[in-house]
């Protein structure tokens, strides 16, 4: 039987990380099951839901009035209306959320992808309440489970914890030849500045201002082709840059294509830090969120980022030292490729299907 999933990402004015894993997660599951029904609930303050992202049009999108997790009536009516067989809360989820998915029999799935989440979802309020936790955080940043979680698991027995590392729409040539043409780039040939979603803001400035200065300088010295993605959930004025490509924002597949292509990107420290890793695309990173400096810490410390601070004249500084030591960039290319860092998108599928197969079975035993 084809299921009925909820994804439920953490969402609003500021990053879309979240958003767009949930997404690259719901159209894998459209792949594996084509009758599946599945819908997102979305804050209506986030930028990809005034238009700014397209949106599957098989996905039904569900808008509150902010971010779901502190809308829990409005998200407890979804659920209760929808009645989906697995309910997915990225890096959001009220304990009385997974408590109206529990009770209305449906299995539970949690993602964390920064410290802070995953404590909540190891805590004594959510623990029980969950069927799955997927870590979206590597185990080469130390991703991998420590005594106290292992500890909190006892208390747990029915828990399965996944590893997804890092999610990312899998790359096809034809697609990214495409994606690459419409903006009349060539793949090696270009330089990447974006600041993720493009929300946030540092002293009354759009964060992805701070990245334009920074990509205008770096056309200006280096004579390289750059391109600026402002970003889904941007708000500042429009910008026209000299020698620089401006873009608005692009969908995850195309993200990922541009970014694969990049000769490096300078980017914020969000997951499009470890997809960047993942694509094997050398980057300079500064942090726009409070969660970002450990995982960029984290990453620089393995040799696998530059890190910068959130200065236009320090990233552009950063990136183009990139250009002038080709040995340096050379040595991270190849620790890159030696990390062999894989999408997760496989097994969050894998991981879905267990959960579908086990509410089969027990219908089944229950029209016995």
């Amino acid at each position: 039987m084809a299921p009925r999933l909820l994804f439920i990402p953490a969402s609003g004015p500021r990053g879309s990380g979240e958003f767009y894993r949930s997404l690259t997660i719901a159209r894998a599951a459209r792949q594996r099951w084509s009758k599946a029904e599945i819908g997102m609930i979305v804050s209506r303050e986030a930028g990809y839901v005034r238009g700014a992202l397209v949106v599957d049009e098989r996905i039904v999108i569900h808008v509150v009035d902010e971010t779901p997790t502190r809308n829990t009536v409005e998200v407890n009516r979804v659920i209760a209306a929808q009645r989906p067989d697995v309910v997915i809360f990225d890096c959001a989820g009220r304990r009385a959320q997974l408590a109206c998915a529990r009770s209305l029999g449906a299995r539970t799935v949690y993602i964390s992808s920064r410290p802070t989440a995953r404590r909540k979802g190891f805590g004594a309020r959510r623990i029980r309440l969950l069927d799955q936790h997927w870590l979206a955080w590597p185990e080469f940043l130390g991703g991998g489970l420590g005594v106290w979680e292992r500890l909190r698991m006892r208390a747990a027995p029915r828990l399965r914890v996944v590893q997804i590392n890092v999610v990312f729409t899998p790359q096809e040539p034809s697609r990214a030849a495409a994606v690459l043409a419409a903006f009349n780039l060539r793949p090696g040939g270009y330089v990447l500045f974006c600041a993720g979603g493009g929300g946030y803001n540092v002293q009354g400035r759009p964060a992805s201002d701070i990245f334009a200065d920074a990509a205008a300088r770096v056309a200006r010295e280096s004579g390289l082709a750059v391109v600026w993605v402002r970003g889904p959930n941007y708000q500042g004025p429009r910008i026209d840059l000299p020698g620089v490509v401006v873009i608005d924002s692009l969908d995850a597949a195309s993200m990922v294509d541009v970014l694969a292509a990049a000769r490096w990107a300078t980017i914020s420290g969000g997951s499009m830090l470890l997809q960047a890793i993942a694509l094997h695309t050398p980057c300079v990173a500064a942090p726009v969120a409070r969660d970002q400096p450990l995982r960029i810490g984290a990453c620089v410390r393995r040799g696998l980022a530059v890190a910068a601070a959130l200065d236009a004249n320090a990233l552009a500084a950063a990136s183009l030292a990139m250009l002038e030591d080709g040995a340096a960039y050379a040595a991270l290319c190849e620790r890159l490729v030696a990390l062999n860092l894989e999408s997760g998108v496989e097994a969050a599928i894998t991981a879905l299907e267990r959960l579908v197969a086990d509410i089969n079975e027990e219908r089944s035993r229950q029209s016995r």
